[in-house]
This record gives structure tokens, C-alpha cells and sequence, in this order.
């Protein structure tokens, strides 16, 4: 934990916190500080997120009192139906390949907010991200682990792009991305024309039409991220914002309004009561989301109805029930001296997104398509975004956000955030406290992930599986402003650390 008079950045990377941190220093905002440590992750962080994959943030303005969204998540390709799938003998997206790829969106988000509130030079807040693809970086653990996992489902050239040696990368190897570093320094130099108008976007179109996907370069050219109004509800006397469909935040905030009519004060938090009352509001909010989510610009969702459970019947344990599996990305939160927020998050999906890796400007792709059905609310359609498992939370008292935070997680992220949320709100645990405190995550099916440390588990209707503390049960961040200071934590599951001043 850190405290801070100032601006804190908790990030995934303690040298993409230096580079938000910077930002700041040299008279920038938090949007500044999210632009340099947005793209400093991009390179640091490979297998998590990436120019190849996408954006969301929620940034509080402290001068207006008001929470702005942004959503920047792709698009699929303008000829990819599923009778295109089909045709090929595929009955379902393919999880990961290039089938499995949509139009990145990261760089036109973290630049359409940069530019409407940021205050210094967009070209000189991917300084940092060019040095370190350029000059190279120390591989972390998570990095090392991550590439061993993936080493055999990897190209060729993307296992030389990531060690300096045969094999994959111990923590501390360097690591140098030569390519990717032309690639940021001409969006630096031209902004986002020089991904989707230009010969990134020629070299990705190229890599994909070669393995069969009908994309081309107005896929790229046409899209644009989205300004939409941010979701709200009041969890006992706390507002929390997420971030709306097609992302999942509307998930976490149907579990809260389940856990609402529940007087969790009286269950201890590490009991078994309080782990089956929250999953059996998960298992309920998770059905919901099957039948109703996905983009509003293709699916009608009505977000009242969908938040509204009174006179529903209490949800019960269901175990047959299936969710998206298993993914990853990285969160990262600013708060800056002027009394700003932004909880941001950026992500391939699962491990190096679709393991496609474009040689010539060192991206990797996102897999967000494989989120598809090829039917219902989610069912795949050309220039749809994908139900989409990023999401980040602001809570506060009133209209002023006070705290943002989020985690990596994929399709567990809306039980991780309703477990901060309750933690803070139901068991007035600090910052630091609800994200260090031992989770329990439903996986699908019968699997429940526990971290040890929870107490009367045997009459449980699930297969517990207890996991070392800490353990793999996503990496969180948070910033608070507290009396007139900064508090910024990084999560000991993860490799970051907070920077501030």
C-alpha cells in the first residue's frame, strides 16, 4: 500500500505505474497518467493486453461532478456471420485462432479520451512504451508463468519475439520488441490513423485474410469507440458505478442488488452462510446475463427490468450451470491531485488473446470473438461487439466517487467485484483489506475455487477446490482519496506497486 499527498497510479507493472506517474509529474492529469501507463502495460504486459485487444474506463471529473464512460471494444469483421462459420464446419466460434479475432479497439480509446480530457501532448505519453519495447524490460514472473503456459501454442516468431534466449523467459530476462516499437512510435508520431488507416492495420488485415477471415482495412478504418452513460445503483447507502452493456458491469450490479435484500452484517465474512448466499445471487445474475446481455446496438435490453429482482423468487444453487471459462487482462487506477478518478481496464482476453502474432508490428491479437454465440442476444453478427467480460467500478458516497478499483478475471470479474463491494460496504474493510482478503470464485458447473482461510465448508453443494493464499484468483487494484490524500494498492496475487507522490 502506499499513501500519497498527491496522485497515485496501482498497476500491474510497477514501471508502467512509473510512467502514468511521470505523466503527472510533468504537469499532466489522471488522463494523462492512463494514456502513459495504457501503453507502458501494452509492452510490458503481452500476454494480458495490448494494442491488439481493448479499452474501457470510467473517469470521475472532480471540477463537474460528473462519471464519463468510455467504451472501446471491437467489432467483428463486416463479412463473419456464423453461416460463414458454419460453412467451414465450425459450430461454435472458435475459442482462440483467427477466427476468434476482432477489430482492436485499445488505440482509439485511449486516445478519443486522452484528447478530450488530457492535457499534455498525446506523441509524448508513449514515451515510456517506446523505451521499453525499444531498449527492452525484465521479464516478471507473471510473464515468465505465462509463457511457459503458452509456449507450444505459440508462432514461431512470437517465441523469438518474447525471449532473448531458446525457450521461455525466466523472470529478469530482458525482453526487446523491436517491432512493436515502430509500431508506438508511429502512433505516437501520427496517432490513431497510423493503426487503422495505415500499414498496421495493412499488415493485421493481411495476416487474417491469409488464414481465411473476411476482413478488410474499412473494418479497421470505420470504428470508433463510444461515449455511453455509465451505470449506477445505490448498495446500501454506497453509489457504485460500472461500466454498461456489452460489458458484464451490469452483472455485478445485479448480484448487488440480489445481495441487497440480504442482511449480510450478520454473517461473518469468512463463513460458509455468506459464500452460498453470494453465489447463489451470482448463479441468478449470471442466468439473466445469458438471456438478455449483449450489444445494445443489436440486442434490445432493457437495463431497469434487467436490475429490477423484486418479487423475483430467491435464486437457488444450480449446478449444471456453464460460464465463459477462465481469461485474463490487466486493471490499473489513477487519482490525481485535482481530485480525478479513473478506474481503467485493458485486455487480449485469455492468455496472448488468439495466440495470432502479426510479425511485422509485434502485435498480438485479441480472441474477444470467441465471447460469441452464433445465436440469442450474444450470437455473432458483422460489426458486433462481443458480450464482453471487462468492466470497472467507482464507489463513493453520493454523487463523488471516492475509491476506483477492478481486477483481471475474465467471466468471474462481476463475483469479484460484488466480494470488493460487500467487503467495503458490508464488513467496512479498508482498501487494502477487501482486496487482500481471501475470495471465492464459482467457475461453472460444480467448481468452486476457495482460498483458504473460510470456515464450515462441508455442507457446500459444490466441488470446493481450496487454493494456497494467495492464490489465482485474479489481480486487483485500487486508489482511494482519503482526507485530502491518495491510497493506492496493489494486489500481493500480482506483480504491481503502486507509484505516487
Amino acid at each position: 500500500m502506499l499513501l500519497a499527498s498527491k496522485f497515485a497510479v496501482a498497476s500491474e507493472h510497477p514501471l508502467a505505474s512509473v510512467a502514468g506517474h511521470e505523466a503527472m509529474v510533468e504537469g499532466g492529469n489522471a488522463i494523462d497518467a492512463v494514456a502513459a501507463t495504457s501503453f507502458a502495460l501494452s509492452v510490458l504486459q503481452p500476454a494480458l493486453g495490448g494494442i491488439g485487444g481493448d479499452f474501457f474506463a470510467l473517469f470521475y471529473e472532480a471540477k463537474t461532478g460528473k462519471v464519463h464512460c468510455i467504451n472501446s471494444s471491437g467489432w467483428a469483421p463486416s463479412r463473419l456471420t456464423p453461416k460463414f462459420l458454419e460453412d467451414r464446419g465450425h459450430r461454435v466460434v472458435p475459442s482462440f485462432g483467427p477466427f476468434s479475432v476482432v477489430v482492436p479497439g485499445l488505440v482509439k480509446g485511449v486516445h478519443a479520451i486522452q484528447k478530450r480530457f488530457g492535457r499534455l501532448e498525446f506523441s509524448t505519453l508513449l514515451s515510456r512504451a517506446i523505451e521499453y519495447a525499444k531498449d527492452g524490460f525484465a521479464a516478471s514472473q507473471g510473464l515468465s508463468n505465462s509463457l511457459r503456459a503458452c509456449h507450444s501454442s505459440l508462432s514461431e516468431d512470437a517465441r523469438r519475439a518474447m525471449a532473448s534466449s531458446e525457450g521461455p523467459p525466466d523472470p529478469g530476462e530482458l525482453i526487446r520488441q523491436k517491432s512493436l516499437a515502430k509500431a508506438l512510435q508511429d502512433i505516437a508520431e501520427a496517432g490513431p490513423r497510423a493503426f487503422y488507416n495505415g500499414w498496421i492495420a495493412e499488415s493485421i488485415c493481411e495476416e487474417l485474410s491469409g488464414r481465411g477471415v473476411p476482413i478488410t482495412i474499412r473494418d479497421f478504418a470505420d470504428f470508433e469507440p463510444e461515449w455511453v452513460d455509465p451505470l449506477e445503483i445505490d448498495y446500501r447507502g454506497a453509489t457504485v458505478h460500472e461500466v454498461p452493456p456489452n460489458s458484464m458491469g451490469a452483472t455485478t450490479l445485479l448480484i448487488l442488488s440480489y445481495l441487497r435484500q440480504i442482511d449480510l452484517k450478520r454473517l461473518r465474512p469468512n463463513s460458509r452462510e455468506r459464500i452460498e448466499l453470494t453465489l447463489k445471487a451470482a448463479q441468478a445474475a449470471y442466468r439473466k446475463r445469458d438471456s438478455t446481455l449483449g450489444d445494445p446496438r443489436f440486442a434490445k435490453i432493457n437495463l431497469d427490468e434487467f436490475l429490477e429482482v423484486e418479487g423475483e423468487k430467491r435464486p437457488l444453487i444450480e449446478r449444471e450451470q456453464r460460464i465463459l471459462g477462465d481469461a485474463d487482462t490487466t486493471y490499473f487506477a489513477v487519482a490525481d491531485d485535482e481530485g480525478n478518478l479513473v478506474s481503467a481496464i485493458q485486455s487480449l482476453f485469455h492468455y496472448f488473446g488468439s495466440r495470432v502474432y502479426v510479425k511485422d508490428c509485434g502485435v498480438f491479437l485479441n480472441n474477444r470473438g470467441s465471447a460469441f454465440r452464433l445465436s440469442g442476444p450474444n450470437g455473432l453478427a458483422p460489426r458486433k461487439r462481443p458480450l464482453h467480460t471487462l468492466s470497472a467500478l467507482l464507489l463513493g458516497k453520493g454523487d463523488e466517487p471516492t475509491m476506483a478499483l477492478g481486477c483481471s478475471g475474465g467471466d468471474l470479474r462481476p463475483q469479484q467485484h460484488a466480494l470488493f463491494t460487500t467487503n467495503i460496504v458490508d464488513y467496512s474493510m479498508g482498501l487494502e483489506s477487501a482486496i487482500d482478503f481471501p475470495r471465492f470464485l464459482w467457475e461453472g458447473g460444480h467448481t468452486l475455487n476457495i482460498e483458504r482461510g473460510y470456515t464450515g465448508l462441508r455442507n457446500l453443494p459444490f466441488e470446493v477446490h481450496h487454493i494456497p493464499y494467495p492464490g489465482r484468483s485474479g489481480v486487483a487494484q485500487g486508489v482511494q482519496r482519503v482526507k485530502g490524500s491518495v491510497k493506492a494498492v496493489c494486489d500481493v496475487r500480482g506483480d504491481g506497486l503502486p507509484v505516487g507522490r
